[in-house]
């Protein structure tokens, strides 16, 4: 079996190499011939570059079941991995990026078939700082320079210490139904990270408040971020390469 968990992930693994999305259909079709613990042991046998490969080229208005089976972790890391495969226009592009990664967070979060995965996926990404940029991008004009439904300014008034609410939207009850928001409505995912992990909103807004710049200039330098940090956790660590390097001459 161990044998067969390996072949299967090899395949795809080459397959999403050459084309990622071919490796998201394949993966799907294997689906319907494995249990879902065999399926958990092909994903584990896959690199994050290669599940990172096929999560980011998945047509995301379908459900994913390699989505809803990783882990938390594996999702951090992906979220972390996604922004080395950003085409151009949407990095340099803060509408376009603000959608895109607004599409991409509710994909991963919204197909998760209970509400403790998707809060382990939220406190997860929230803990490490290039998952927290990303997860914020989407929210950034309408925290610092959107509007609210009534087309009415939202302003930063919030008050940590003597107020539950966050910013921008107080009046707002947590059922999103109440608001009629719909599923592509930025407000509707804030208002579900904010049912799910308030910790994990104030983490959000208080990344945001701290920023003084206009807001389609903070998504650029979020951007510009997120590509960095994602190229600095591509590198494979070593910890014989420093003295592999001392001795390269001998090569």
């Amino acid at each position: 079996m161990n044998n067969l968990i390996e072949i299967t992930a090899a395949e795809i693994k080459e397959l999403a190499d050459v084309e990622p999305k071919q490796a998201s259909k394949r993966f799907e079709l294997i689906a319907n011939t494995m249990s879902d613990d065999q399926l958990v042991d092909v994903i584990e046998h896959m690199d994050i570059v290669t599940l990172t490969q096929i999560n980011s080229h998945h047509d995301i208005s379908c459900p994913s079941i390699m989505s809803e089976l990783m882990t938390p972790e594996q999702i951090r890391d992906i979220v972390c991995q996604q922004p080395l495969y950003w085409e151009e226009k949407i990095k340099s592009n803060a509408e376009e990026l603000m959608q895109h990664t607004f599409d991409f967070m509710t994909y991963l979060i919204r197909v998760q078939d209970s509400e403790e995965k998707q809060t382990a996926i939220l406190e997860c990404l929230a803990e490490d700082s290039a998952a927290l940029f990303y997860l914020s991008i989407p929210f950034i004009e309408l925290i610092l320079g959107g509007t609210n439904a009534d087309e009415e300014v939202i302003n930063d008034t919030f008050d940590d210490e003597a107020d539950e609410d966050t910013v921008g939207y107080s009046d707002w009850q947590a059922d999103e139904e109440a608001h009629s928001l719909s599923i592509d409505d930025p407000r509707s995912l804030l208002t579900l990270i904010r049912d799910r992990a308030p910790e994990v909103e104030k983490s959000i807004k208080n990344l945001l408040r701290n920023e003084s710049s206009g807001w389609q200039t903070i998504i650029n330098q979020f951007a510009s971020e997120l590509v960095i940090q994602a190229k600095d956790k591509n590198q494979v660590t070593d910890e014989y390469a420093e003295v592999d390097d001392m001795f390269s001459f001998l090569d």
